[in-house]
């Protein structure tokens, strides 16, 4: 038997405890319960221990301490309850910051083929692999061209259509994308002074479908003669008849050219009247009409219609233009059936007076690709490489088309200098059409306070911490006197003096729905990834301009037929 030979306190620890948290109650009840079983084993353990002055110095203060943690818990449960030691600190005044890695892979903009959006690295590129549209501010001679243009033309696999102004992108991209990704590589520039140039005739696409036929060329009819007043209607009217005059007859070409040759005849009237009494029954109903319908008004009326149209046809009395538009080399309705790389070649001087062939063209590449959505025998994407967009006038399909180009596999890349070029033409409407369907918006330093504004609104804002003292801080001799005002403040992230100020060698790239990323631009010149992918650019073919000069040459240098001497002139 265990011999008892005084008392044994318990630890001080565990009453003190129990005051103070949960913990100590159970400590407390631990320590009773060890007392009860040597109370069973020890008789005189009830006397010696569990007596009267023990009840009242340990119940008593346990049980106290009991009804305190109760209490206390009861009092903070509502804060205890919305006590989040991970909640996101709330900011009143906006939490914009820059995009992380993580944020950037959320982003998917680490694929490895696509477009590439720049650089975080020397070899860190930012590629996007979908077809979701993009639009870039740049002004001039920012790097636009070396750092998008080129590089994309040398990365891009897809099939292209590119608006090369300079001509500086076939120069430097049509070898490598002809060599190493094994695609047919075509170069327009119909104003070539030496016409080195493919070919394209935008009638050679004409549906053989009576009803379709109307409306292509309605289409190509309304883009060079739009509607205006009343002699630019009626002649376009005519432009009408005539054109699909020429498609039901074989003999004649279909072509621009073939319609400036047959307004600009010795009789026009004359001939046209003949066309109906010959072949009247052949031609479409459409085009039978609208020849009829000028042929019956006053020789003044007529007079004013035939100069209209051929003053709208001027642009193909060139014969380069002439040439360059009444073939076609290449097929704009199999760019997604076969990867193909098409340079439309402009220079700044020609822009201006081709723009009615331009948005012929660029009317029917949007045209053709959009018809229907992609099938079997398509499987590939096409990018509209849009440089310079503005200088092509207003073009209505690309400012429609941009909402729902996305679902035929059609991706734009749309450069412009500033906002102030986009409101100029489509006005604010048309830009905001612009800005709400280009998924990435790329910036690079601005050069109006207009463009920075919107970059700096579109980046967001950042809650700012800041502190206000009534005393300074120095040569205060009664520290104790001064108090500090603890506040929060809004900031533009990026303030517009500071997207005007932005350095040469840096870009911002707002991804919907992602934090802005501010990264590095691609020089292509200094990075050996693209260096090495320069390769001389593909031949071209030379045309030889229409002169009818040298036709009538060569029928009177050809040699007589048989049994007529030369000289002869009685049957001639």
């Amino acid at each position: 038997m265990t011999k008892i030979t005084g008392r044994q306190p318990a630890p001080v620890s565990r009453y003190v405890g129990a005051f103070l948290n949960p913990v100590g109650i159970v400590n407390g009840y631990l320590d009773i319960h060890e007392r009860a079983n040597k109370y069973k084993q020890y008789p005189q353990y009830k006397q010696r221990y569990f007596n009267a002055e023990f009840d009242s110095k340990f119940y008593g203060p346990v049980g106290g301490a009991l009804f305190l943690a109760l209490f206390t818990i009861f009092i903070m449960r509502a804060p205890l309850s919305d006590f989040r030691p991970f909640k996101k600190k709330e900011t009143i005044h906006g939490d914009a910051k820059w995009a992380t890695e993580e944020e950037i892979r959320r982003a998917k903009l680490r694929a490895k083929k696509g477009l590439l959006l720049g650089r975080t690295g020397a070899r860190n590129y930012l590629v996007a692999d979908d077809f979701q549209h993009v639009l870039l501010f740049a002004p001039t001679g920012s790097g636009k061209g070396v750092g998008f243009v080129i590089p994309n033309l040398l990365f891009w696999e897809e099939s292209v259509v590119c608006h090369d102004i300079k001509m500086e992108n076939y120069e430097l991209t049509s070898g490598y994308r002809n060599k190493k990704f094994n695609q047919d590589c075509f170069v327009w520039n119909p104003a070539d002074p030496n016409g080195i140039s493919h070919c394209y005739n935008p009638l050679d696409w004409l549906s053989e479908k009576p009803g379709q036929l109307v409306d292509d060329c309605q289409k190509i009819c309304n883009l060079v003669l739009p509607e205006q007043e009343f002699w630019q209607n009626e002649a376009r009217s005519l432009l009408l008849g005539v054109m699909l005059y020429l498609t039901a007859v074989p003999e004649k070409p279909t072509s621009f050219g073939e319609i400036v040759r047959t307004m600009r005849s010795d009789d026009v009237v004359y001939n046209l009247a003949v066309v109906l009494d010959t072949i009247g029954g052949k031609i479409h109903p459409v085009s039978y009409m609208n020849i009829a319908a000028f042929l019956q008004k006053a020789d003044k009326e007529r007079s004013g219609v035939t100069s209209t149209l051929n003053s709208g046809l001027e642009l193909w009395a060139n014969p380069l233009i002439d040439t360059t538009t009444a073939s076609s080399d290449f097929d704009l309705q199999t760019l997604k059936k076969r990867r193909q790389t098409v340079y439309c070649g402009v220079t700044p001087d020609n822009l201006q007076r081709l723009e009615p062939l331009l948005k012929v063209f660029y009317q029917q590449a949007t045209d053709f690709l959009t018809r229907h959505m992609p099938r079997d025998d398509e499987p590939h994407g096409v990018l509209f490489m849009m440089d310079e967009f503005p200088s092509l006038g207003e073009m209505p399909q690309f400012q429609v088309g941009i909402a729902y180009f996305r679902g035929y596999r059609v991706k734009l890349f749309i450069i412009v200098q500033d906002t102030q070029q986009l409101k100029g033409i489509y006005e604010e409407a048309g830009m905001n059409s612009f800005l709400s369907n280009s998924y990435y918006r790329v910036t690079f330093s601005a050069n109006n306070i207009e463009t920075a504004n919107m970059i700096s609104q579109l980046v967001g804002n950042k809650t700012v911490a800041q502190e206000s003292h009534n005393k300074p801080k120095f040569l205060d001799f009664n520290p104790a006197s001064r108090t500090i005002h603890a506040s929060e403040t809004q900031r533009a992230l990026l303030l517009p003096q500071e997207v005007i100020q932005l350095p040469r060698d840096e870009e911002i790239i707002l991804v919907e729905s992602f934090a802005p990323i501010k990264c590095k631009k691609i020089f292509y010149f200094k990075d050996s990834f693209f260096t090495k992918r320069l390769l001389p650019p593909i031949d071209l073919p030379e045309q030889e301009p229409y002169d009818p000069r040298k036709k009538k040459k060569a029928v009177a240098d050809a040699p007589p037929p048989p049994g007529k001497q030369e000289g002869d002139t009685a049957n001639a």
